[in-house]
């Protein structure tokens, strides 16, 4: 096991090394080592998540775009009965 010590260490480094930390929930030395592992490519990679809506962003042409816009507008559950709101 080897110990490293960091010299003057820029202030808005520092700071943004001890928020991190803090974040995580974890001490100054722990995240400065996850930080070094992950820069230097010795961590898994974690996977980045996204909203499970967003693979089907995009996914359709203009024609089928058209189709599902024609299809939702004449749907029962697009008209406003007003007696729902009395």
């Amino acid at each position: 096991m080897s110990a490293v010590t960091l010299h003057a260490m820029d202030d808005r480094l520092a700071f943004a090394l001890r928020k991190y930390a803090a974040e995580l929930g974890v001490s100054i030395n722990q995240a400065a080592k996850s930080l070094l592992a992950g820069a230097l490519g010795l961590t898994a990679k974690r996977k980045k998540t996204s909203p499970s809506f967003l693979k089907y962003a995009g996914g359709l042409s203009h024609d089928e775009a058209d189709k599902l816009r024609a299809f939702v507008d004449g749907a029962a559950f697009s008209k406003i009965d007003k007696s729902d709101w009395e």
